[in-house]
């Protein structure tokens, strides 16, 4: 992988030895082969590095008193990797990307990240309105699927109430995406089916009524809400990760999953990176993360439908995060 940007603390020292595996694996997966993939994640890292710090300046600038709308730093960094991805094809490097990025970047949806706040993805509005800390806390464990002890020692949060925590900040994720969902539905249509949706989105065993499923099943920005609405089981993860990258959630979010079971099977339950704390910056981990972004591992366009959803959610609705789309 070329150099990585320079770090101008220990602070940058750890987020980049932190996401130096995150940014390449989701550079993979927006690439047609490992040289690209190593290029590209060091724009995206050094781009991604200056929003950080101009996000931060921004922050300390206005003070405590006002929140800025922005992403957390992680998921910052990854979508640094998709813009990066659309400037090569700007300036006539697409043959270097993944084909179906390609046409997803000429497409509405990609559209949308660009275009006015309102009209982006709901998961994305609703992280960028949560406060940093807690948008932190939630990407790390819910899409890169961090143990809680992990995450802890990363944000230096108490092990022994990072759960509670964690809890806490999936209803706050719910209620900012709630919000814009209710307060602004995409049509007269949806209003009809706002406050319902509301309702049974809150409990995991809530019935679904038969015209709010008919509903959901032809509304994309309505079952786009009803996954962000779910706080409980694996849609969330889901939500988050294709509403904040755009393309590639699905193959990202269980690139990650499949990270995380090889980490715990090798009984190392954190990345190599998240090491002793005595450790050097930017020296080499004891050993590497598992081969989750090197060839010959298959792209896949969706992850398989975990279990647990697939009881809860069956029969198969379209609207379920967790199911596959259907082939074209």
């Amino acid at each position: 992988m070329p150099d990585a940007p320079s770090p101008k603390d220990a602070a940058e020292a750890a987020l980049l030895a932190e996401s130096r595996d995150t940014v390449l694996s989701y550079a993979d997966l927006c690439t047609a082969g490992s040289e690209a993939a190593a290029r590209l994640a060091a724009e995206a890292l050094d781009h991604g590095l200056r929003e950080v710090r101009a996000a931060e300046a921004t922050a300390a600038a206005r003070g405590s008193a006002r929140h800025p709308s922005r992403l957390p730093r992680v998921p910052l960094l990854l979508t640094a990797v998709r813009t990066t991805a659309a400037a090569w094809e700007e300036a006539g490097q697409g043959h270097e990307l993944d084909g179906d990025l390609r046409r997803w970047l000429h497409s509405d949806r990609a559209a949308r990240y660009a275009g006015p706040p309102p009209g982006r993805p709901l998961a994305l509005r609703g992280l960028r309105d949560m406060q940093a800390a807690d948008a932190e806390l939630l990407w790390l464990a819910d899409v890169e699927a961090l143990p809680t002890a992990v995450v802890a020692r990363r944000l230096g949060l108490d092990p022994a109430t990072v759960s509670d925590e964690l809890a806490q900040v999936r209803e706050v994720f719910r209620d900012r995406c709630r919000r814009g969902h209710v307060d602004a539905p995409p049509s007269a249509g949806c209003r009809a089916y706002a406050r319902l949706l509301d309702a049974v989105t809150r409990s995991p065993g809530a019935d679904i009524p038969d015209d709010l499923s008919d509903h959901l099943t032809t509304c994309p920005d309505c079952a786009e809400a009803a996954a962000c609405l779910r706080p409980h089981g694996t849609g969330l993860p889901a939500a988050l990760a294709s509403g904040v990258l755009g393309w590639g959630g699905h193959a990202y979010l269980e690139r990650r999953r499949r990270a995380a079971e090889a980490r715990l099977a090798a009984g190392r339950p954190g990345p190599a990176d998240d090491g002793p704390a005595d450790a050097a910056p930017g020296s080499p981990p004891d050993a590497p993360d598992p081969p989750t972004t090197a060839p010959p591992t298959p792209r896949p366009t969706a992850p398989a439908v975990p279990a647990s959803c697939a009881r809860a959610c069956s029969p198969r609705p379209s609207w379920c995060p967790c199911w596959p789309s259907p082939s074209p």
